[in-house]
């Protein structure tokens, strides 16, 4: 029931293609596929199993960072252990629910990590990506104030590496529904994010998926990455300024930028992000005035209003 893309050697490729088996060496090796399958699905797990598995999913929320990546390495490979598709569905349900609004950051960490090792080995199947993919999208953007601070910086790393694993694990035909949404999302993390090392993360994981989900998929892939590669993205004012104004001529990046910096970053607590976010608004308008005439304006007159003074100021 495991999810491959293919074969990634290319001698295995060669051979296969060189060397076709015959129909009914075929029908055999099917017929014992479905035997074993079967037989897979009589057998039940073992209690010491449910054991472990309860004590990896308890360590995706652990406070230490190494535990959590323990823990999402041992749930990938004891997923891919388990007797039936079901009960490997039940272990993603699990997972799943560590994307709760209640749960902290350390949660939606060891969620990412784990559903970055699932999708790399297999185990998440394609049906699953419909709800999974808007789990992903939000912790690319999480960022929960904390006082004078945000927390989050890691869940949006590792939200980078979640997506990487997709390009590599999907076929193309099987991410194109999805690609939308992570293309933007990914985008706005490479241009708009706070820590260098998550926009260097969101540009390296949106390569991978251009050179493995191809130009179809993502279009004007090349154009973008030659703008917003890692050089590039390290400076914050050249990011904000310079490589948004740049992605931002293609309109299916445009809007995603735009609403980014007016509902989020504007009302960001560390104020050079809302001096960069202003300045990047009006490098942006005359790509879009009749969005910002119609949309942002009529957003931003009650902000100059607002309780908060950082967002009244701005």
């Amino acid at each position: 029931w495991r999810y491959e893309r293919g074969e990634r050697s290319l001698l295995t490729n060669l051979s296969s293609t060189t060397l076709p088996k015959k129909g009914e060496d075929l029908m055999e090796n099917k017929t014992k596929d479905v035997e074993e399958e079967e037989e897979e699905e009589e057998t039940a797990m073992a209690e010491e199993i449910e054991d472990v598995i309860d004590l990896l999913l308890s360590g995706l929320k652990d406070a230490d960072t190494v535990v959590r990546w323990s823990a999402a390495k041992g749930i990938g490979r004891i997923t891919g252990r388990l007797p039936s598709m079901e009960l490997a569905d039940e272990v993603v349900k699990f997972v799943m629910d560590l994307f709760h609004k209640g749960e902290g950051p350390a949660a939606w960490h060891g969620g990412c990590l784990a559903m970055a090792e699932l999708a790399r080995r297999g185990l998440l199947l394609p049906s699953r990506l419909d709800s999974i993919v808007p789990l992903i999208e939000q912790a690319l953007l999480y960022d929960v104030k904390r006082g004078t601070h945000s927390v989050g910086a890691h869940v949006r790393d590792a939200g980078c590496y979640v997506c990487w694993a997709f390009a590599r694990a999907y076929e193309p035909s099987v991410m194109k529904p999805h690609v939308h949404r992570l293309s933007r999302a990914m985008m706005v993390t490479a241009i708009c994010d706070r820590e260098v090392n998550c926009r260097r993360a969101a540009s390296a994981a949106f390569q991978e998926n251009v050179g493995r989900q191809g130009n179809e998929n993502f279009p004007h892939g090349i154009e973008i990455l030659t703008a917003a590669d890692y050089f590039s993205l390290g400076n914050r004012r050249n990011a904000y300024t310079e490589v948004s104004v740049q992605v931002a001529k293609f309109p299916e990046y445009r809007t995603a930028i735009v609403d980014h910096l007016v509902k989020i970053k504007l009302r960001h607590w560390d104020p050079n992000l809302r001096f960069l976010s202003a300045d990047a608004l009006a490098e942006l308008t005359p790509l879009c005035p009749k969005h910002m005439r119609d949309v942002v304006l009529p957003f931003l007159c009650p902000l100059t209003l607002d309780s908060e003074v950082p967002v009244r100021v701005l």
